[in-house]
């Protein structure tokens, strides 16, 4: 038990740092290239950070809160590509992405310190991932974080 909350202790802090190591990321790109793509059919940097602010606060951060507050509930799919060409605005300030993305990760964080360990083991079922616990889907909240980061490096 106590590798297991040292886990989850390490995974709720890498989900704190990965914003920073974004903001690193993003402070690397020249203001020139912000709506270059590195290469053809690939998003260009201001792109790829709307899209995970997208990803958090239409579908991870929704989820989280849905299976802290509901009992086994039904997530339903989200729809990335549609809500970008819905909602992509290329002239917003790559910094307020950012900052929009920091604030959803700090209330996300504010939700999960301090849960029991039987809360980390909550599911809710989704018609892609199947019936997966909370802790899976804080692990893909990472993942989702650091593939975007790489995106940007």
């Amino acid at each position: 038990m106590k590798e297991l909350l040292a886990y989850r202790k390490s995974l709720l802090t890498s989900l704190e740092d990965v914003v920073g190591e974004l903001r690193q990321a993003a402070e690397a790109i020249p203001e020139a290239d912000w709506h270059t793509p590195p290469a053809p059919d690939q998003p260009a940097p201001h792109q790829v950070l709307a899209h995970l602010r997208a990803l958090e606060s239409q579908a991870i951060a929704v989820r989280l809160r849905r299976i802290l507050d509901e009992s086994e509930p039904t997530l339903p799919l989200f729809d990335d590509e549609g809500w970008m060409a819905a909602h992509y605005d290329p002239n917003e300030p790559a910094q307020s992405i950012l900052d929009e993305y920091a604030r959803l990760r700090q209330q996300e964080l504010s939700w999960l310190h301090d849960l029991p360990s039987a809360v980390w083991n909550r599911t809710a079922r989704h018609p892609w991932w199947g019936v997966r616990a909370l802790q899976w889907w804080v692990e893909q909240c990472l993942l989702v974080a650091r593939q975007h980061r790489e995106q940007l490096s």
